[in-house]
């Protein structure tokens, strides 16, 4: 590609030389931000930098040339989920999805979802394998994402069996766990599609204890990852257990069990920990002298933010003062990002739940350690004994519960909280046992879908980089 393209330099330039430069320009704009982090010398990385920007403008302007009414061809495919792969790496993961679904109708025009054989080791073979499991990562990942119909059909043969065999790549282990838990993502948007409860709640079983499997091979897969890339899989640790924390939600709109609803909170914090982590420790993730890391476009811009929605609901129903210093530290670590749109976009949202957040804290903060304030959160009036104890309650009762809360249109208590000095009634926080108005109101806000497209408007557009 990279000899077509300088050859064709000065020629009139057909739609594979644009096609060839879309898929050079990204490949290089990937290896250089991995370079940083080798040099120390400020004008190397400023060169870096500034040959990146070049890259992503020759990119852009590539991307502008492409002809979307060209036949099915390899390399047309090849540009697109590079174009895809360019445009989730700065954030934008509305048009990632747009790109990366045009080329997955392409690869079914052409049947390349149908390969039964993963063995075949023609170069040919091996691009065919390589568009096939890239563009099912980015169509489970980005429709879970933004809560869009899936694109590619289910392939033949499972999209880690395509993935080349030549284990001296360090990332090929947790691609491989990226995959499947991609696969994962897309077989729970269809989790609810079963024709009654109890089929569902079987599907989710066997999610999570796929998801499990996972999670050892993670931890197994980590012990041999060379120190280099060492960050790559802490930001694993965040995307599964954001993940499973999607998975524990799904069941809990269904089947409500203070044991799943523990875990999920749980599961939050650990999310939410590895992403603090790695933004404590910048200087051990590569690109760190990007306008923002780009560890960020493929963790907590990439994947569902339902941690944070989790933790946001326990400091509300918990006034869990951890819960809420760690999101209002990841808040604050993002705050030096929004050289990135879409960063900026993301810490206006977390923003806005921390300030929803604030009068509680602050009140609590008032009435000192010691308070004991009633959780709001649903089910603690009426089955006390079992919440304590984080025994399930039986399916029958369970569905009661639920249709007893959602059978009723929610109402709203216009009577404050706080006292006319401004100061919380603690009285009225440890009063469980009055209607089910807050519960009710809690519940629907835990089973909220939070999704990335809130703030992912604007129109298909690459203008500004020509």
């Amino acid at each position: 590609m990279a000899s077509t393209v300088l050859s064709d330099r000065d020629k009139d330039h057909g739609q594979v030389f644009y096609q060839y430069c879309v898929c050079v320009y990204v490949k290089a704009i990937f290896h250089l931000f991995q370079k940083p982090r080798a040099y120390k010398d400020p004008r190397m990385n400023e060169q870096f930098l500034r040959s990146k920007k070049l890259y992503e403008v020759s990119a852009f302007r590539a991307l502008n040339s492409l002809n979307f009414l060209n036949a099915p061809t390899l390399p047309f495919i090849q540009s697109l989920i590079s174009a895809a792969l360019f445009m989730q790496y700065l954030g934008n993961m509305s048009q990632s999805w747009i790109l990366n679904s045009y080329a997955a109708r392409l690869i079914v025009a052409l049947d390349y979802h149908e390969v039964r054989n993963p063995l075949g080791n023609s170069e040919l073979d091996e691009e065919i394998h390589s568009v096939v499991y890239w563009c099912f990562y980015l169509d489970r990942t980005l429709s879970t994402l933004l809560y869009r119909p899936l694109s590619l059909p289910q392939p033949r043969i499972s999209p880690t069996h395509l993935i080349t065999a030549d284990q001296s790549l360090p990332h090929i282990p947790l691609i491989r766990i990226l995959l499947d838990l991609a696969q994962i993502q897309g077989e729970l948007l269809d989790c609810g599609k079963a024709g009654d409860t109890r089929q569902i709640l079987q599907n989710h079983s066997r999610l999570q204890e796929r998801m499990e499997i996972i999670h050892s091979r993670l931890e197994s897969s980590r012990t041999s990852a060379p120190d280099l890339v060492s960050s790559d899989w802490i930001a694993g640790d965040f995307c599964y257990y954001a993940i499973l924390v999607d998975v524990l939600r799904s069941r809990l709109k269904y089947a409500f069990s203070p044991l799943t609803h523990k875990e999920c909170v749980s599961y939050s914090r650990k999310s939410l920990k590895a992403l603090h982590h790695l933004q404590k420790n910048l200087e051990h993730t590569p690109g760190f002298v990007d306008p923002y890391p780009s560890f960020l476009t493929w963790t907590v811009l990439l994947y569902p933010l339902s941690p944070f929605f989790v933790l946001f609901c326990n400091i509300i129903g918990e006034l869990d003062m951890d819960d809420y210093n760690l999101i209002q530290d990841i808040t604050h670590s993002l705050s030096q990002f929004t050289a990135s749109p879409y960063i900026a976009k993301l810490l206006k949202l977390l923003d806005t739940l921390q300030s929803l957040c604030m009068p509680l804290v602050q009140a609590k903060e008032r009435l000192g350690p010691q308070a004991k304030l009633a959780s709001l959160y649903p089910a603690m009036a009426t089955r006390r004994d079992q919440w304590l104890t984080g025994d399930q309650l039986p399916i029958r009762d369970q569905l009661a519960m639920r249709d007893q809360l959602t059978s009723q249109e929610p109402t709203y208590s216009t009577e404050s909280p706080f006292g006319e000095s401004g100061n919380l009634n603690s009285q009225q926080l440890q009063t469980p046992e009055e209607s089910y108005r807050d519960e009710e109101m809690m519940w629907q806000l835990f089973n909220s879908q939070l999704s990335l497209e809130w703030f992912e408007s604007e129109p298909f557009s690459f203008q500004g980089y020509t």
